[in-house]
């Protein structure tokens, strides 16, 4: 048999918790400050939020770091917000009548296509 089975591991040792000298909160921040930061953030559409199944998308890693620069920024909480949002304004401003109705057929089709798995 393997000496490796016999031996009893090695216990670890614990060193002291270390804490931190200053701890920063936001009330140690001047108003102007929190004002400013009251103020930048972008108003988003309320989209509705579905919990749906999710799924891999392939993009360039420049459209990923984009995508993630933008949610950063506070466009959106999430990359799929984003685009979602994104879409609609696409579909909204660029599309014509004819496109948006053809759009939408397909999307149906998709739906019902997912929905019957």
């Amino acid at each position: 048999m393997s000496d490796l089975l016999k031996r009893k591991p090695k216990k670890i040792e614990r060193s002291q918790t270390l804490t931190p000298r200053t701890i920063f909160s936001s009330n140690d921040l001047p108003e102007q400050i929190k004002e400013e930061a009251v103020e930048k953030k972008p108003v988003i559409k309320n989209t509705p939020t579905v919990a749906e199944k999710t799924t891999t998308v392939r993009v360039s890693v420049a459209m990923k770091n984009k995508l993630n620069a933008m949610v950063t920024l506070g466009i959106a909480d999430t990359v799929d917000q984003l685009t979602d949002v994104l879409i609609d304004e696409y579909v909204s401003n660029i599309l014509s009548k004819d496109e948006k109705k053809q759009l939408e057929i397909i999307l149906d089709l998709y739906k019902s296509k997912s929905n019957n798995k």
